[in-house]
């Protein structure tokens, strides 16, 4: 029913953004940035915190009217630290668009969706994690032509995804990151 319901939802957002839009979206990206992850033994309490590398890419679709923009997003990383076999997200991000000139301007925006973590941890234990995360982004977009965009920005994605096992507890925090994107766009009738 869950699954329903989400899909009937995004459908509907997909509906209505086709509705209002100017353009349709497909963008390409490369992303580099950080995964916060705490680690805590709980029996003794001790704690430590870690910042994993991460460089991945991603693919967007979406649509665009005069001052908003809507993606349907999903991103793979591969991780610096060889314990992580991939992090992943998939999800939703609406952009406000501020046009500075014909050929440059700048978002802000605001995302949700899911974050899929897979770690292999010291003790050889493999850690699935799945959750939601919500956040936000901002960036520069330039206008390269009347259909292609490029754009560089930043996202930050808050996560409160939890894994325990064997007395060891992982807590994945927060995945910020840097990105640059070519943004392809096609006229809608």
């Amino acid at each position: 029913m869950k699954k329903k319901l989400k899909s009937l939802v995004l459908c509907s957002i997909l509906s209505a953004t086709t509705v209002i839009a100017d353009e349709s979206l497909v963008a390409i990206e490369g992303t580099y940035g950080g995964l916060n992850v705490d680690s805590e033994v709980v029996s003794t309490g001790l704690a430590k915190n870690d910042n994993v590398s991460l460089a991945g890419g991603g693919l967007k679709i979406g649509a665009q009217s005069d001052n908003y923009r809507l993606f349907l997003s999903a991103n793979y990383y591969a991780a610096s630290n060889d314990d992580y076999n991939y992090v992943a997200t998939y999800g939703i991000e609406l952009d406000y668009l501020i046009k500075l000139s014909k050929s440059f301007g700048v978002f802000l925006g605001v995302n949700g969706g899911m974050a899929n973590i897979e770690q292999i941890d010291t003790t050889g234990i493999k850690r699935t994690s799945s959750d939601p995360y919500f956040g936000g982004a901002a960036g520069i977009n330039i206008h390269v032509s009347r259909s292609v965009d490029f754009e560089l920005g930043g996202r930050m994605l808050i996560m409160d995804i939890s894994n325990t096992r064997n007395d060891v507890k992982y807590t994945y925090n927060s995945l910020a990151s840097g990105y640059a994107s070519i943004i392809f766009k096609f006229k809608m009738n």
